[in-house]
């Protein structure tokens, strides 16, 4: 539709064929201007109309909260944080920090990893808690490889930060694992 014809010996569908091949659905969106135009049959125009298209889908796609606003549930936590946690290359912790209303503070991220792992510090996310003046936590990390499901260092480090929170009357929320499809909550599945 956004291509809307072809070229002489290729036709729309094997040239949008030819680019998701190349490019592969989620990282098409993060094509430049003068790779789209590389492609057979894609000039400026149609390249312009594919970014514009690309940039409009990831504003509707980030429904952010922003600090003041109340998180109601883990969809508001994944509508926030998955668009942009599940295209990262690398493991990293963020943190949402709450008060006691469940209004959004202030998110930031708490460390960065490998490309399959994240050092989680217990006492590193109190300290972030206690400068923030947190009253609820609910923590987010990615899983690069796609798998959301949670390991037992997973389950192990977030034992850890709920027992640390607890005794600065810090209520850890849930503990969100965001994977390229899909994710999962560590809270729903009864860790928390």
């Amino acid at each position: 539709m956004i291509i809307r014809s072809g070229v002489e010996g290729k036709n729309v569908l094997e040239i949008s064929r030819e680019i998701v091949k190349d490019k592969g659905l989620n990282d098409l969106p993060g094509s430049t201007f003068r790779e789209l135009t590389q492609y057979r049959g894609i000039g400026e125009a149609k390249a312009g109309r594919m970014l514009a298209v690309f940039e409009f889908s990831k504003r509707l796609a980030e429904e952010e909260v922003k600090p003041g606003e109340k998180i109601f549930g883990l969809d508001d936590v994944i509508g926030h944080l998955n668009p942009e946690m599940k295209r990262l290359e690398r493991e990293e912790l963020r943190a949402l920090h709450l008060n006691n209303a469940n209004e959004l503070i202030v998110e930031e991220t708490v460390f960065q990893g490998t490309l399959d792992e994240v050092r989680i510090e217990p006492r590193e996310v109190a300290k972030s808690c206690l400068k923030n003046n947190t009253g609820g936590l609910i923590l987010a990390h990615n899983h690069p490889g796609g798998d959301p499901d949670p390991s037992e260092a997973d389950i192990t480090v977030t034992e850890r930060v709920k027992s640390s929170l607890k005794e600065l009357g810090i209520s850890l929320v849930d503990h969100v694992i965001v994977g390229k499809y899909d994710e999962a909550s560590l809270k729903r599945r009864g860790y928390l």
